[in-house]
């Protein structure tokens, strides 16, 4: 099950909800138990993305090796 984070607008805690995707039941904020909480999304890291790359992004992995770089002998 995830866990989302969500901010507390009232008093300004921030938490983590392990919850369900489907469920839509109301969060309330585990400090003050107030309703009024904002859900907080957070980026997603890119794997293979190179910071110096010119914008290019690497391949995850070598297509002439093994699944994992060939260091565990798979």
């Amino acid at each position: 099950m995830p866990a989302y984070t969500y901010e507390c607008e009232k008093c300004g805690d921030v938490f983590d909800i392990r919850r369900s995707m489907t469920d839509e039941s109301q969060v309330v904020c585990t400090s003050c138990r107030s309703s009024r909480v904002r859900r907080i999304y957070h980026a997603v890291a890119m794997v293979g993305a190179s910071s110096s790359g010119g914008g290019q992004s690497q391949p995850a992995y070598d297509a002439g090796a093994s699944c994992c770089g060939g260091s565990c002998g798979c």
